[in-house]
């Protein structure tokens, strides 16, 4: 399996403008293409991403059975999972990069079982539990975003807004079915608790995620009258690749251009991850029931598939990156809702909808943006640096927004700082630069250095 830049096998660029004829090019994707894109979206639903709806009613379940403080909960099962789990996505990223997306997929696919597996066999030990959830999370990371994204973006080049909405729709989907049925299968009637509920999870990713990583994920090979390379050759073992069109790693990270993305995307979806993990309590303070709340975050993932289509098919029809400031402003605006809403179920699932809504477009926002101000020559690890670095702060604000809450008996203070940050997030990216010239193989522009 090898990672080579998209071709004669890729979806073909439209060659009329509007929407009708950018629709009739993406239905004629190859079938190596609609194989891969539906192993990516099946890798997300079973994915950390996919599941995160759990740890909303596992966390007090936890806390419930083990005395434990609901923040100690949250660093436990959340924060400490995307400290460092993510830390191995930009490694993860060279691999893909340089042994393709299959051959990290399926390793990571069954490590992510197993350690899923072994959560509930090792709860009574909160260090060895800490460490099993560590790890099912690095190698959850490693079998879906380390590879999904590079996987779009070499099947469908011309398409990869709608193909990353795609991905990020999985997800939301995921997430809005599975919140009422995992607040069932931990706190409601089927009483199974935190540890059935991970025995049941770990044995649907063995069923879906292995199966699918074997058979459906790859990447399209170059065609033998195209097989000259372009560029220095990418050596792997027993291949030489051509080198894809782009910007090295190293030198994109020290743009401005780069690092507004990385800091806007982090402060951004730092404000609905972290009304999500502390919904019970945080709404529970407002006068709302649990049932309510699930509901309410049903509503926040499929207003997310909204956001998500709006924000992909957008960005792939315009050049103007300014587009994305009303989609993540959506986020302090549903904070202050959020905040002094106080009983009012209609205000709880507008809140809760511009949540989900700025959720969704990010979820796009960041590989589309990457991709087109810095090509695919370092896709995968500047993907994965940047997820890294934004599920960083998807760890820590619920675990600091719990903690100060604890300590003041308010959320009114942390809310209100976590919505100043995402204010900052808006701001960067309306400061952003026109998108450079479209990458090709014969055209590698170096005019994203640092634009004006």
């Amino acid at each position: 399996m090898t990672t080579s830049v998209p071709t004669g096998d890729t979806v073909p660029s439209s060659s009329d403008e509007g929407w009708k004829s950018y629709l009739a090019d993406l239905w004629k994707a190859p079938p190596g293409a609609k194989a891969a894109l539906a192993g990516c979206l099946l890798l997300i639903l079973v994915s950390p991403s996919g599941l995160s709806a759990m740890t909303t009613f596992i966390v007090p379940s936890f806390s419930h059975d083990t005395g434990t403080a609901k923040a100690a909960g949250i660093l436990l099962f959340v924060s400490l999972p995307l400290f460092i789990g993510p830390i191995v996505l930009p490694f993860a990223g060279r691999w893909v990069d340089r042994l393709g997306a299959r051959r990290v997929a399926i390793p990571s696919a069954v490590l992510y079982a197993a350690m899923t597996a072994l959560i509930p066999l090792c709860g009574s030990s909160v260090p060895l539990l800490a460490i099993v959830l560590i790890l099912a999370a690095v190698f959850g990371f490693m079998s879906s975003l380390a590879v999904v994204f590079k996987v779009v973006s070499t099947w469908l080049p011309q398409h990869r807004g709608v193909g990353f909405a795609l991905i990020g729709i999985a997800s939301s989907v995921a997430a809005a079915v599975l919140s009422p049925v995992f607040q069932w299968l931990i706190s409601g009637s089927a009483g199974l608790g935190w540890k059935g509920t991970y025995l049941i999870v770990g044995a649907v990713i063995t069923l879906v995620a292995i199966p699918t990583a074997v058979l459906l994920i790859s990447e399209p090979t170059e065609p033998t009258e195209l097989r000259e390379p372009v560029g220095p050759p990418v050596k792997g073992p027993g291949v030489e690749l051509p080198r894809l069109p782009g910007i090295p790693l190293r030198k994109a990270v020290r743009t401005r251009i780069w690092i507004s993305i990385t800091v806007s995307l982090a402060f951004a979806a730092a404000g609905p991850m972290t009304v999500r993990q502390n919904a019970v309590d945080f709404f529970g303070e407002r006068g709302f029931g649990e049932a309510t709340v699930s509901l309410s975050l049903s509503a926040l993932f499929a207003a997310s598939v909204v956001g998500l289509l709006a924000g992909g098919m957008i960005l792939d029809r315009t050049d103007r990156p300014r587009v994305v400031v009303p989609m993540l402003a959506a986020v302090p605006v549903g904070l202050l809702i959020a905040l002094v809403n106080h009983g009012s179920a209609p205000l709880l699932f507008i809140a809760m909808i511009l949540l989900g809504f700025a959720t969704g477009a990010e979820s796009s926002l960041g590989p589309y943006l990457i991709a087109r101000y810095f090509g695919l020559a370092s896709f995968a690890q500047l993907q994965g640096l940047t997820l890294a670095i934004s599920t960083l702060s998807l760890g820590i604000s619920p675990f600091l927004v719990s903690a100060v809450q604890t300590a003041t008996g308010s959320y009114t203070v942390p809310v209100l700082t976590l919505t100043a940050l995402t204010m900052v997030a808006v701001a960067l990216a309306a400061a952003l630069p026109k998108f450079p010239a479209p990458w090709t193989i014969e055209k590698f522009p170096d005019n994203t250095a640092e634009p004006a």
